[in-house]
């Protein structure tokens, strides 16, 4: 099985990427400002 892509809904954006980068290795390809939030997309290194 494959996921090619999922949304995953978080309460605090800056720990959960510093989580995806940091812990699974995911690289950041986009964060964008959305007003009080922002778009974060991060992708697996492989």
């Amino acid at each position: 099985m494959k996921i090619v892509v999922t949304n995953v809904y978080v309460d605090d954006q800056d720990k959960a990427l510093r989580f995806y980068t940091n812990v699974l290795d995911f690289v950041k390809k986009n964060d964008i400002p959305m007003g009080e939030a922002r778009w974060a997309d991060c992708r697996g290194a492989g």
